[in-house]
């Protein structure tokens, strides 16, 4: 993943956070996180910066290569999933929406979405920290020498 693609996609799971009108504490947390770890050296387009509201979603989702978009999903699932107390993975109904816009726009069908949902799960469940998992799921996709634009 470049560097580009990567800060769209922390992009998306911002308004995937900002989703149901309400950012828990460990959505800000991660949010944050991944934001001093990577908006510094991401090459984030002007536009996408701009896109700020939960309604926006799609037109950032657009442009997401086909490479990154399970990731990107699977993801955006974690990052909703993260504030449920005890990790029952009940999220509310303007998530789940925020979440099957996503999941639209991306084309993906209803059994990958669940696929990647239980895939999610799966991950949150073992690890202690979702900021945990993110961390290890950007490093694995991209290098953070690479300089690639488009």
């Amino acid at each position: 993943m470049d560097l580009r693609t990567a800060g769209v996609v922390i992009q998306v799971l911002k308004l995937m956070a900002v989703s149901d009108g309400n950012i828990a504490p460990e959505e800000q947390y991660l949010l944050d996180s991944l934001s001093k770890r990577y908006l510094k050296e991401a090459a984030i387009p002007s536009w996408a910066a701009a896109f700020s509201h939960p309604n926006d979603l799609e037109v950032l989702a657009e442009e997401i290569p086909e490479e990154c978009i399970a990731l990107t999903a699977k993801l955006s699932y974690m990052v909703i999933a993260s504030s449920r107390d005890a990790y029952q993975f009940t999220i509310n109904s303007d998530e789940q929406k925020a979440f099957d816009r996503l999941c639209d726009t991306l084309g993906l069908d209803q059994d990958t979405r669940t696929e990647l949902i239980v895939q999610a799960k799966n991950e949150l469940s073992k690890h202690p920290g979702l900021w945990d998992i993110l961390y290890s799921s950007f490093s694995s996709q991209f290098s953070m020498g690479s300089t690639s634009s488009a």
